[in-house]
């Protein structure tokens, strides 16, 4: 299984390092209008999204024009390797810096973090989904641990997760571990798919 993930990841990354510049932009800006027409994110007040790195679609688009309610945020690895994310405030302000894995990334503010469980709307980076939720990722688990807690309280829907993602990255079955935590939704440029969990 491990070979196989690993093998996936590879044709999942080269596919999307094809994609021309221009396609990546096109997808990005139909992804985005998709879910600036969702009631969802309209209504959201503190949202996670991410810098785009290594042709991952983009949804800095999703800030402009900026809604003076709404409050968005950037994930930041945690001090401590085995801990999930921090996510804190982007703002006109904001100081960044390089990570580890050398994505750029807020540097550490205490004042502008947010806990994760008081996130309404993540919109996460992914390589992969399946048709039921399950995400692929870089493999490193950050987003599974900074959402666990999800797992232990059903009755709690929030933060709702959303992969945003070009439409070939969904494959056909991915297999499922016990700490993944299931997207609610994903995004592509095709528009907006919901995940019954049921």
């Amino acid at each position: 299984m491990t070979t196989d993930l690993k093998a996936l990841r590879r044709t999942l990354k080269t596919r999307r390092r094809l994609l021309s510049p221009q396609e990546q932009h096109a997808c990005a800006q139909q992804a985005v209008q998709h879910l600036l027409g969702e009631r969802v994110f309209r209504a959201a007040r503190n949202i996670a999204i991410y810098l785009p790195v290594r042709g991952e679609i983009s949804p800095l688009a999703l800030r402009h024009p900026a809604n003076p309610r709404q409050r968005f945020y950037l994930p930041v690895l945690s001090p401590c390797r085995h801990q999930g994310l921090l996510f804190l405030r982007w703002h006109a302000g904001t100081r960044f810096r390089t990570n580890r894995y050398r994505i750029d990334e807020p540097k550490l503010q205490s004042h502008h973090l947010l806990p994760a469980r008081q996130l309404d709307l993540v919109i996460t980076p992914l390589l992969g989904f399946d048709a039921i939720g399950k995400r692929l990722g870089m493999g490193g688990g950050y987003y599974d641990r900074s959402f666990a807690f999800k797992l232990r309280q059903h009755s709690h829907p929030r933060p709702l997760l959303l992969g945003f993602a070009y439409a070939f990255q969904q494959v056909e079955t991915l297999a499922h571990r016990p700490w993944d935590i299931p997207l609610d939704g994903v995004v592509t440029e095709r528009g907006l798919k919901w995940f019954n969990h049921d």
